[in-house]
Formats: C-alpha cells, sequence, structure tokens
C-alpha cells in the first residue's frame, strides 16, 4: 500500500525545496504519494466599542488581504512545482484549509506515514507553530527541510545516536531508506573516559552495515559538532530524536535539538 508523505507548505520561497524533497522521499518508499497542505488562519474582529472596533477592522482587513497574496503564492509556488516535476507530479494533490493551525497539522498529520515542513525561522510565525504541531501533536516522523536549494536526499545518510527511545523511534521509519543507501554513519558523542561505544543493536539486528564515528562531549556545542561532522561526511539526511528536557516541550527543547531548529543546514528526520 502506498504511504503518504503530509507536506505542509507555509512560505512560498521554501515550498518548492519541500516538494523537491518530498518528491525524492516518495521514491525512495517505492510508492509514496504527497498531500501538500497550505492552511489559510482564520481571522476576526473582537467585541470593542466602534471606534476600537473601526481601527481592529482595518487591521483585519489588511490581514486577510496578506492571507489572500499568501496562499495565492502558495497554490502559484506549487503549479510551478509540478510543471517541472515530470511523473513526480501525479503523486501529489493539493490541499487548502482554513482554521486553526495546530488543530489542522495535528489532524491530517496523525493520518499520515510522514510529515515534511520547513526549518522553522525565527520570524516565520507559520512555520513555527506548523512544525511545533508536526513534532508534538502527532507522533509521526517529521522531515525538516532547510533553507536553500534541495540537493540529492538518502543516499549519504547520518543517524545522531543517543541510546534512547526516541532515538529509536525516529531510526525505525528510516530503515526502508538506510537499507538502500550508498553510506550509512552513526555519529555518537561520548564524555572523556567513558566506554566506546558499539553499533546500535536496532541497525546490527536489520542488517544494517554502517560505519561509527565517536565525537568528544565538551567544549563548542554538539549540536554544531554534528552539523560539521555531517559535512566532513558528505552526509545528506541526518536522523535524530528529538528530546525535550521539560513537560513546556516547545519551549525547551534539549539543547542539540534546538541548535538544529537553529542552524541546520541539511535535512533532518526527527522523532519525539
Amino acid at each position: 500500500m502506498p504511504e503518504l508523505i503530509l507536506v505542509v507548505l507555509s512560505q512560498a520561497d521554501s515550498a518548492p525545496n519541500l516538494l523537491h524533497a518530498a518528491a525524492q522521499l516518495a521514491a525512495l518508499m517505492e510508492g509514496g504519494h504527497l498531500n501538500v497542505l497550505a492552511i489559510r488562519e482564520s481571522m476576526a474582529a473582537g467585541p470593542l466599542a466602534a471606534e476600537a472596533l473601526m481601527r481592529e477592522a482595518d487591521i483585519v482587513v489588511a490581514a486577510l488581504r496578506a492571507e489572500d497574496d499568501r496562499m495565492a503564492a502558495l497554490k502559484a509556488a506549487y503549479d510551478n512545482w509540478t510543471d517541472s516535476a515530470g511523473d513526480a507530479a501525479s503523486i501529489a494533490r493539493w490541499t487548502e484549509t482554513e482554521g486553526n493551525i495546530g488543530s489542522i497539522v495535528g489532524e491530517m498529520g496523525s493520518r499520515a506515514d510522514l510529515i515534511v515542513c520547513a526549518r522553522p525561522g525565527d520570524n516565520i510565525r507559520q512555520a513555527r507553530q506548523e512544525f511545533s504541531a508536526a513534532l508534538f501533536g502527532t507522533d509521526r516522523p517529521v522531515m525538516m527541510i532547510p533553507p536553500g536549494p534541495a540537493g540529492t536526499i538518502g543516499r549519504r545518510v547520518g543517524i545522531a545516536w543517543r541510546d534512547e527511545k526516541r532515538a529509536i523511534r525516529a531510526v525505525i521509519p528510516a530503515l526502508r531508506w538506510l537499507a538502500h543507501a550508498d553510506e550509512v554513519h552513526v555519529l555518537i558523542g561520548i564524555r572523556g573516559g567513558d566506554e566506546p561505544p558499539a553499533l546500535p543493536r536496532v541497525l546490527v539486528e536489520h542488517k544494517i552495515r554502517a560505519e561509527l564515528h565517536v565525537l568528544g562531549i565538551g567544549g563548542e556545542p554538539f549540536g554544531q559538532k554534528l552539523l560539521d561532522k555531517a559535512h566532513e561526511l558528505s552526509i545528506d539526511l541526518l536522523v535524530k530524536g528529538a528530546y525535550a528536557h521539560n513537560p513546556l516541550r516547545e519551549l525547551f527543547l534539549g539543547g542539540v535539538t534546538r541548535h538544529m531548529l537553529m542552524h541546520a543546514d541539511l535535512p533532518i528526520l526527527m522523532r519525539h
């Protein structure tokens, strides 16, 4: 049965990268379909006094026009992609809806096998809300795509490993790609004096051949060490768990995850 990839679009400039990446993932799945989602935010004026209501109404009208422009730009980006995507366009369908971002992504994402989102930028509220809803509200793996042109995905795969449940939960859905990758690299951080680690049992048991790389913890942020090593190895996809240290998980993500959300410049598959 073909697997379903939910592609959540928020900004027209990032849409081609997300669609290109999702189409590659569908090919790696050998039969994936794309549900391309654009969400129009609901807006309404509040019950204020007449003069204040008029001012607020002007703000709402301007916001509605901006939403019209954003949605039109997203649809144009999608249409441009389908015109140039060849056979990949036949596996995609456009879905446009209106309402609460968290609720819609949570509901539709929970019915998908994989979710593709843009890396959340500091100044793009919709992208932050969509990514948070996908990661924390669906129990599905989420592929985060960075800004910039999308290259090949899945030929040289890195796994940022921690011997914890979240890392295993992220690796399991990636096994279908790891078996076809040219190279698999496992990146493990250790502190001085720790025992040298072995390859993760989940890879050994699934007969995934991988090369182990040990990175020292300390000095510069470990998230940057992971990215630097990934570039050194020409990794085109990094798999990692998303770690949170507090019930307010959207605000208190683990340091490595937080670094990736801010600085990652390669696709990252995460799962909480």
